[in-house]
């Protein structure tokens, strides 16, 4: 039997709790996923906040992009009531915030999103970098992206990170994991349960890289990837996948 996947909480517990809030991510801990997954973009005064769309309307209480408000704009909005009345208290976080709350209890993985941009002299990437340094947290986080060439920049300031790539299948069709892998110097492929098969996985593990997969929802999803011996579990409800890999492999 091929050993547990880590369970990786996709934006916090987000079947539980608003995506990418304080409440998502305490609630995944407390289900004991491995890693929180999170979202970065930057502010207008490029500061590094927890947040996936580029625009605020889908799961916020306010209009606008992002890159438009300052962080002390965005910490204000109600970045919970979306979800339900009972989150009405959530504001959308500071990537500072959610490293400094968790770092004793878990690791995190990281999304850049891919089109953010610095104003600043340093860029997006050394801005998010410095932020983790800052929070002395760098041995407990993995950078990934759908923006190879930001992880090659990161593995360039420090190849001493855990950084990985995540498949695009309009831009990375017909380029194997492992060419995308190795272009861009990272160690961990990310891909959709979509895009998973047995070749995928092999060319990935045999070279010596890790994969993890993301919408992995149900009992059928969780027994597929255990089959297929991947690495990682990107889940929505990290208690149910850690529930059902228990029954599965009894």
């Amino acid at each position: 039997m091929n050993t547990i996947p880590l369970i990786i909480a996709h934006r916090g517990f987000s079947d539980e709790a608003p995506e990418n809030s304080l409440a998502a991510f305490q609630r995944a801990v407390d289900a004991d996923a491995d890693m929180l997954e999170l979202d970065v973009r930057l502010s207008s005064d490029n500061i590094p906040v927890v947040f996936h769309d580029k625009h605020l309307q889908r799961t916020s209480g306010a209009k606008g992009s992002v890159q438009e408000k300052t962080a002390e704009q965005l910490t204000a909005v109600d970045n919970g009531s979306w979800f339900s009345p009972k989150f009405h208290r959530e504001r959308i976080p500071l990537l500072a915030d959610i490293l400094a709350a968790f770092k004793n209890e878990t690791r995190f993985n990281i999304e850049i999103k891919p089109d953010i941009q610095s104003t600043d002299t340093l860029s997006a990437v050394e801005i998010v970098l410095q932020e983790v340094k800052k929070a002395k947290v760098l041995a407990r986080v993995l950078f990934t992206s759908f923006n190879h060439s930001m992880i090659k920049e990161l593995t360039e300031l420090d190849n001493t990170i855990t950084t990985g790539v995540i498949y695009n299948p309009m831009t990375h069709f017909r380029k194997s994991p492992s060419k995308l892998l190795s272009t861009a110097g990272a160690g961990i492929f990310v891909c959709s349960r979509y895009q998973l098969n047995s070749e995928v996985v092999n060319d990935t593990q045999h070279n010596g890289f890790k994969i993890f997969v993301y919408a992995v929802k149900t009992g059928r999803d969780i027994q597929r990837m255990l089959d297929l011996g991947v690495d990682g579990i990107i889940c929505n409800n990290p208690k149910f996948v850690r529930e059902t890999i228990s029954l599965l492999m009894k």
